[in-house]
């Protein structure tokens, strides 16, 4: 239990990377034709970033947009997409942790505002410019990320991407979710889409639809962060109100498939005294028997009301 001024919450986080049972498991299954899908890709430097204020209660979880392997098949070993991951969540505590007297929802937005200006500060120190990009291994560092702000019972929030907010009300059912992010991307796709090579795909979607804004000025695509200034515009966020016994959730995507799970869910509801190693029985043998739903790399922070 983390005691805040006024409020005490149950607070669960945790960050889980690719166990090494699974690097064995792809192996052994390459051996029999079988593929674990963007296996090689999984392997990075860690990219996940999260962080809890110790002044109020303030959360951030943000994940590092991986690149594509280089020509020779290599991975930076230090992450630039990892490095704005981190960005992201230390500058949203530090900024909430200044505003949090006279917090509202505005602010949600303004400290946003902030990070994503430090990030175009880091992708031009890095020499990643629009001239300079190839939009596969050389591209801007991105990340997406949510954040929370409690404060009187109520949940202010905000997310980009797939970097999620969930509301569990004490009864199991959904409260709130944060909207699909790629809503819009689906609906703006060429009809041909699929017939394009998948290389090209890639480019297109990175070069026109990441915070894609068409000539009226219609948002077409999806975002993250990049320290483009259209990021400002895909940022979703609002509040609201809880009750005592209710779950807020915060995770990157690698725990979408996670909270689905009603077994998984209950977990933080019941919230049993040996809920650590129960949370690690349950991701260790989802991420076994099924590691491209459940075995990327992935973050959490569970919030008990």
């Amino acid at each position: 239990m983390i005691k805040y001024k006024g409020q005490k919450l149950l607070v669960f986080d945790a960050f889980q990377n690719i166990p090494k049972s699974i690097s064995v498991l792809a192996s052994l299954l390459t051996g029999f034709g079988i593929e674990i899908k963007d296996f090689p890709k999984c392997l990075h430097p860690r990219e996940d970033f999260h962080k809890i204020s110790k002044k109020y209660p303030i959360f951030a979880v943000s994940d590092g947009v991986t690149l594509e392997l280089d020509k020779k098949g290599n991975y930076p070993k230090n992450s630039g997409a990892g490095k704005v991951a981190k960005i992201f969540c230390e500058m949203i505590i530090k900024e909430a942790e200044k505003k949090y007297g006279d917090f509202t929802v505005p602010d949600l937005k303004k400290i946003f505002s902030e990070v994503n200006l430090k990030v175009a500060k880091y992708n031009q120190s890095s020499g990643r410019t629009k001239g300079k990009l190839n939009y596969l291994d050389f591209d801007l560092f991105s990340a997406t990320g949510s954040y929370v702000v409690i404060k009187n019972k109520i949940i202010y929030w905000a997310s980009i991407c797939d970097s999620s907010v969930v509301h569990f009300k004490k009864d199991g059912s959904i409260g709130f979710k944060s909207p699909d992010c790629w809503k819009l991307l689906r609906e703006n796709l060429p009809k041909h889409w699929m017939k394009i090579p998948e290389s090209e795909r890639k480019k297109i979607i990175r070069k026109t639809y990441r915070n894609g804004v068409d000539r009226n000025g219609k948002l077409i695509g999806y975002g993250v962060i990049t320290g483009e200034k259209e990021a400002e515009r895909y940022l979703q966020f609002g509040k609201f109100e809880v009750e005592d016994g209710d779950l807020v959730i915060i995770l990157t995507d690698g725990f979408e498939n996670y909270i689905k799970m009603e077994s998984f869910v209950k977990l933080f509801l019941y919230w049993p005294k040996d809920i650590k190693s129960k949370f690690k029985k349950i991701t260790k043998q989802k991420s076994i028997e099924d590691p491209n739903n459940f075995g990327r790399e992935r973050t959490i922070i569970a919030i008990k009301i």
